[in-house]
C-alpha cells in the first residue's frame, strides 16, 4: 500500500466503504439505545397514577391526609372505552402530571366504575345543569363547591393547559 509524503496511508475505496457502513451501524445502535434509555425514563402513564374517585356523592367532599377539607382542585371524568376520552388520554394525563406537579390536586373519575345508585348520578347531573353525564369533563371545585365546567376534548385540554401553566384565574 502506498504512503502519502507525511506518513499517512493512501485507502481503498473498499476501505473507504467498510468506515462508511461502520459508521452507519454504530449510529443506528446508538440511536436504538438512547430510544430504549427515553422508553425506561419516560413510561407512559395511567389513569391508576392519579386519585380515583368511585362516587358522585364524594365529588365535592375531598379531603387531605389530616381529613381536611381541599378548597380547591380539579375532577376529571372519563370512560376508558369512549373513543373521544382516548384520543386525548395521552394530553390529558401528560398535562395532569405537570399541574399536579405545580400543586393542583386532581382527581380522577371512571364513570364506568362509579359505585353509587342513579339518583346520586342524577342529582350530580342537575347539579352541573345538564340533562346527561358528558364525557370527557373537567369539574372545578373551588371553595369545596362546583365552580365551572369544561366539556368536549378540546375545552377540556385547554383548562388543563392554563391550569398547568398557572394561568387559570380561579386558582391563583
Amino acid at each position: 500500500m502506498a504512503t502519502y509524503r507525511k506518513g499517512f496511508k493512501k485507502q481503498t475505496s473498499d476501505q473507504l466503504l467498510l468506515k462508511l457502513i461502520f459508521g452507519i451501524v454504530v449510529s443506528v445502535v446508538l440511536i436504538v439505545v438512547v430510544a430504549l434509555l427515553y422508553n425506561l425514563v419516560f413510561t407512559s402513564r395511567s389513569y391508576d397514577d392519579f386519585d380515583q374517585l368511585t362516587t358522585y356523592s364524594t365529588v365535592y367532599t375531598q379531603k387531605d391526609a389530616a381529613a381536611v377539607q381541599i378548597p380547591d382542585y380539579l375532577v376529571y371524568f372519563y370512560n376508558e372505552t369512549n373513543t373521544t376520552c382516548q384520543s386525548i388520554k395521552d394530553d390529558v394525563l401528560k398535562l395532569a402530571a405537570e399541574a399536579k406537579k405545580n400543586g393542583t390536586v386532581i382527581f380522577f373519575v371512571n364513570t364506568a366504575n362509579t359505585t353509587d345508585d342513579d339518583t346520586e348520578l342524577d342529582s350530580f347531573i342537575l347539579g352541573l345543569d345538564l340533562s346527561s353525564m358528558k364525557i370527557p369533563m373537567l369539574v372545578v371545585v373551588k371553595d369545596g363547591t362546583y365552580y365551572e365546567k369544561f366539556i368536549n376534548s378540546d375545552s377540556v385540554i385547554n383548562a388543563f393547559t392554563e391550569v398547568k401553566n398557572l394561568e387559570y384565574t380561579p386558582f391563583n
